[in-house]
């Protein structure tokens, strides 16, 4: 899969992640996200998230049996707040939560 099939995000942590590399995510429409790897440059960060996280990744298909998701990249707090498209989103949890 190329760059431009990335999807970029801002999703809530559904589940805790399992092995630094697989987590659950819930979109801002509702949509389930199953992340069933990480690009070895975010699995330190997707390590970190815990359940209720609101986080904004970069997240591109991966071809498998059911629908699963690669996470490339998880952007820092400060490079999702300077993207007004981020908010639009709705996803009011993340003005609701103190910053990490």
């Amino acid at each position: 899969m190329g760059a431009n099939s990335d999807v970029r995000l801002r999703c809530r942590v559904a589940a805790e992640p399992h092995g630094g590399r697989a987590v659950t995510l819930r979109g801002p429409d509702g949509r389930t996200y199953h992340a069933i790897d990480a690009a070895e440059a975010a699995r330190e960060r997707v390590a970190e998230l815990r359940a209720g996280d609101t986080v904004e990744v970069a997240l591109e298909p991966v071809r498998c049996r059911g629908d699963g998701w690669r996470v490339t990249r998880v952007f820092a707090r400060e490079e999702s707040d300077e993207r007004p498209a981020a908010a639009a989103h709705g996803d009011r949890s993340a003005s609701a939560r103190p910053p990490r």
